[in-house]
């Protein structure tokens, strides 16, 4: 006698309905561990943007603090001894009986007091440049790009295109970055004849050169770890910038900084 075809249902429906749980269960599995692998990635990754950014923290606060070094034996070395010095000539000058070569101490007391006065502004412009906010960038570092060639023998250019100004506090990381160039420039570059400097826009891409014609060096750069502190400011005005630094040297012939940032017109 044939079995009923309930019967026979029967164990298909429960093995269909097993294979589903089974199915949906997996599923569940899947997605669970997927979501927790996610998790996972999403807290190494900001662990590591938490380091990072430590990192760059640190990197500030080591580049201020050698500024803030650099500016107080500036005001020691410099400013406070020829203010030690105009002070003898004025003690000097008001002393009793008066000092018979008055005429020539006045002179000099003038020019101590002038040479004072002037490494004050110096001091003053390192630590913010004035004519950056007055007049912009193009003309702050046509200043830079004028006392370079005053101070130094070898040529000195200059060229700009920049009709879309960045905002003062960008223009303030290009220059400081470009103050740096220089000096590296001037420093390191030996037998260099020629520097050059160029600001240029096109389109909605902005450029910063500096170009020495000296030395050069065989290695692309020291790594961040073991760079000087100058080398470390730049790139952490580079990376604040969210630009790009490529650089390009060899020996005997010369070294090219570029800094390459976006910069839509407005």
């Amino acid at each position: 006698m044939d079995a009923p075809a309930e019967v026979t249902f029967l164990p298909l429906l429960l093995g269909g309905i097993g294979l589903l749980l089974l199915l949906a269960g997996g599923f569940v599995w899947f997605v669970v561990t997927y979501q927790r692998r996610l998790f996972q990635q999403q807290l190494q990754q900001r662990g590591t943007e938490a380091a990072h950014q430590n990192a760059l923290l640190a990197a500030i606060i080591t580049a201020q603090e050698a500024e803030r070094e650099r500016i107080g034996r500036d005001l020691h070395d410099d400013v406070a001894s020829s203010i030690a010095m105009a002070k003898m000539l004025v003690d000097r000058l008001a002393a009793d009986p008066p000092d018979a070569d008055m005429p020539a101490l006045l002179g000099l007391a003038r020019e101590v007091l002038g040479s004072a006065v002037q490494e004050v502004r110096t001091v003053s412009h390192s630590l913010y440049p004035a004519m950056l906010a007055r007049v912009g960038l193009v003309h702050a570092l046509q200043h830079l790009a004028d006392l370079s060639r005053r101070a130094e023998t070898l040529r000195v250019e200059f060229e700009a295109h920049y009709p879309h100004p960045l905002p003062l506090v960008q223009e303030l990381a290009l220059y400081r970055i470009c103050q740096e160039l220089i000096y590296n420039s001037l420093k390191h570059a030996q037998g260099a004849t020629l520097l050059a400097i160029r600001l240029w826009q096109h389109e909605a891409h902005l450029a910063l050169t500096v170009d020495d014609n000296g030395c050069g060096f065989e290695a692309p750069g020291p790594p961040a770890e073991t760079a000087g502190v100058g080398l470390r400011s730049i790139a952490v005005r580079v990376e604040m910038l969210n630009a790009r630094l490529v650089q390009h040297s060899a020996p005997g012939h010369g070294t090219q900084t570029r800094i390459e940032l976006d910069h839509p017109a407005a």
